[in-house]
């Protein structure tokens, strides 16, 4: 129901990942909502079993093609040519354009333009209705538009252009001007001469109805992306292409372009994860619609979104590579510090055996110098464990990194795109992070193997846990801060949080702790020293 209110009532103007974040959350209700469909259909099939005559049939069986014509081509089409035979039965003018209008749709669905010029222009509409000639201007603007897009070519585009226009012009003289057909074809016809900012306006309109069925919504939102994006809006086109893609779900819609325009977009804006989730989405639902032009659009973004996440890969394979190459630094300074203070020992030691009357000061000397060389042994023992740990993940990491690379040219070469998919998903960032986590908690509570009984000794007993084999989020944040690392942004991007996220989870910890807030990271600090 919140949904559904959102919807009514558009968001424009807050932040895209308000709606990125409700859209993932629709994503994982796809499932349930196909279900409502299927069972949708189910009961119309019944209906349609028990028709009393033609009439009734026809009009149970245009129903479920209604159903279909957006969500699975072949029994759309098979549909189609059932309202054509009842049709011709029924011997009607008006459900004679409309079967061949219905045919003439999935044709276009699936990309044979040639087929569905040549049905339209061979069918009649002597003694149709004007309710049947609008239907079948409608499908001369959705052909010639769709035919247009397609060739982009000179001079058809503008042939397919003039064509589609004249059509929606006659839609606009034949229903009141005051009607929401006029105005979702004078909306289109604005898009289409480039008039965005009058475009925009008129679709802002369309969407602000409240009875709008959910596929119109979808459609009117989409072109509203489109038109944002053109104009580099490209907040508002993502909040619009989100509402759209929110609708197709909703409305089980998997003859869509709103995920996949979304998927490119977010691309190209630098995102990873998402923009490589939609694209399969959408390309699951073109294999599912079963259109073999849908499948080739998703096709098309589908390579350009897998680059940008395997370019994001590189840049944090160089990145890790860089950090190993620092950390080599830090050590070879360390040895120098270390080398340094030892010199300067033996100088002490020697001033020792000449200066007698200095032994108080000398004695107090060397225990800071011992206090010195303890922090800078477990400093050292610290980043050996870690710098050899780092080379090895490294290593691995490259072998992956070149396997996978290896296996992605060889799929896209050999268009196994399916094959690509699933190997793809066999290789994600989470799994490679989870290990990240589990090597580090293993490190970690190598060097400071009484870790978890010192920090759970901070905390009453009904607070205190004890995790298998590893440490919690909120005992690696401090362990991270036991290691040195202390500044929030840097442990927010180590663990794949948000800054709010990590100061929350310190704030609850220390709340939870006899220690009071203040003195405990002073506390942290100490464990591994008693």
């Amino acid at each position: 129901m919140a949904l559904l209110l959102t919807l009514a009532f558009p968001l424009w103007g807050q932040e895209p990942e308000r709606w990125l974040d409700e859209l993932d959350a629709e994503l994982e209700r796809k499932g349930e909502y196909d279900a409502q469909k299927e069972e949708r259909i189910a009961r119309l099939r019944g209906s349609l079993r028990s028709a009393l005559d033609d009439m009734d049939r026809y009009g149970t069986t245009r129903t479920l093609f209604e159903e279909y014509k957006s969500y699975k081509y072949d029994s759309a089409f098979a549909y189609a040519t059932r309202m054509g035979e009842l049709a011709a039965r029924l011997e009607s003018p008006d459900s004679r354009v409309e079967a061949g209008c219905a045919t003439v749709f999935c044709l276009i669905s699936a990309g044979l333009y040639k087929e569905a010029f040549d049905m339209l222009d061979g069918l009649s509409v002597e003694g149709a209705s004007p309710k049947g000639l609008l239907e079948y201007y409608r499908m001369q603007v959705k052909l010639n538009y769709s035919a247009r897009g397609y060739s982009q070519t000179e001079p058809y585009w503008s042939q397919y252009t003039r064509t589609a226009e004249a059509y929606t012009r006659k839609i606009m003289e034949t229903v009141p001007p005051d009607s929401p057909l006029w105005y979702r074809y004078n909306a289109n016809l604005l898009m289409e001469e480039t008039r965005f900012d009058e475009g925009i306006e008129a679709y802002r309109r369309l969407l602000s109805d409240k009875t709008l069925d959910l596929h119109s919504r979808a459609i009117y939102a989409s072109s509203l992306g489109w038109m944002l994006h053109c104009q580099g809006r490209e907040d508002e086109a993502v909040e619009a292409l989100c509402e759209s893609a929110i609708c197709d779900l909703q409305s089980s819609t998997k003859e869509t372009t709103a995920l996949r325009m979304l998927a490119e977009y977010l691309s190209l804006q630098g995102e990873v994860d998402r923009p490589s989730r939609y694209v399969h989405e959408s390309f699951d639902d073109a294999n599912f619609y079963n259109a073999r032009l849908r499948k080739l659009e998703v096709g098309a973004v589908l390579p350009i979104v897998e680059k940008n996440h395997y370019d994001t890969l590189q840049r944090e394979r160089n990145g890790l590579v860089l950090s190993v190459i620092l950390a080599i630094l830090v050590i070879l300074a360390a040895i120098a510090a270390l080398w340094f203070i030892r010199r300067q020992n033996r100088r002490l030691h020697e001033a020792r055996k000449t200066i007698g009357e200095r032994n108080a000061q000398l004695e107090a000397a060397n225990a800071q110098l011992e206090t010195a060389n303890a922090q800078l042994a477990e400093a050292n023992e610290i980043k050996s464990e870690y710098i050899g740990n780092s080379f090895y993940i490294n290593a691995e990491f490259i072998d992956k990194m070149a396997q996978l690379y290896k296996t992605v040219d060889r799929m896209i070469v050999t268009r196994q795109y399916d094959e690509l998919r699933r190997s793809l998903k066999e290789s994600t960032i989470d799994k490679e992070r989870d290990e990240m986590y589990a090597s580090f908690d293993a490190t970690f509570l190598k060097i400071f193997p009484t870790f978890v009984n010192d920090y759970n000794a901070l905390f009453p007993e009904a607070e205190q846990r004890y995790p298998a084999g590893g440490l919690t989020p909120e005992m690696r944040i401090f362990a991270l801060i036991r290691l040195g690392i202390t500044e929030t942004d840097r442990i927010a991007k180590f663990l794949d949080y948000s800054v709010h996220t990590i100061n929350t989870y310190k704030t609850r910890v220390k709340n939870k702790s006899w220690v009071e807030n203040e003195l405990f990271e002073a506390e942290i600090m100490k464990i591994g020293l008693r």
